[in-house]
């Protein structure tokens, strides 16, 4: 169960797993993106001298490493949009509703594709289902790549049709799939 959280000086909604902007976080995140951009615009994105985070003290400092700064600037970008945005590790494990979420399809999917045996998942406790982050991710882009094949194969096999024939062939395709 994830506990909900007001952020210092904001309206923005934290729970355990999301944060989600409130309109003048979204304003204040791409005032921080666009100076982010501008800076690296002036030095690149690797800074010839290091970038620090700074706090209240005078010697309240800490150098931020590229890798630090990269997900600075991904989060401040999707904040920014208005997104909410949730920092996981790729060994976390997830619920089904999680990897729905992900994969872009219904809970009761990606049940199926566990019974299936499409999707890895195992039940640590009496009933409910987790899945390993880094697995729907596997799963999301072999699904990608599936998709793009079919698109490209079916879009090779339909070169040559008429515009008249199209709605036909259309149908033939969604029942075949």
């Amino acid at each position: 169960m994830s506990s909900l959280a007001r952020t210092p000086g904001s309206d923005a909604v934290v729970d355990s797993e999301v944060l989600s902007p409130a309109a003048a976080d979204v304003t204040e995140s791409a005032r921080v993106l666009s100076f982010i951009e501008a800076h690296e615009a002036r030095h690149g994105s690797v800074p010839k001298a290091p970038v620090f985070l700074s706090g209240i003290e005078e010697h309240d400092r800490v150098e931020l490493t590229g890798q630090v700064r990269a997900i600075l600037k991904q989060v401040v970008a999707a904040l920014s949009k208005g997104q909410a945005i949730s920092v996981l590790t790729r060994d976390q494990e997830i619920t089904t509703q999680q990897a729905a979420e992900i994969l872009g399809v219904s809970r009761p999917t990606v049940v199926r594709l566990i019974t299936d045996g499409e999707l890895k998942a195992h039940i640590p406790g009496a009933e409910r289902r987790k899945l390993l982050l880094t697995d729907v991710l596997a799963f999301r882009e072999d699904l990608r790549a599936r998709r793009n094949e079919f698109i490209t194969e079916s879009s090779a096999a339909y070169d040559d049709a008429e515009p008249s024939d199209m709605a036909e062939l259309l149908a033939e395709a969604r029942k075949a799939h």
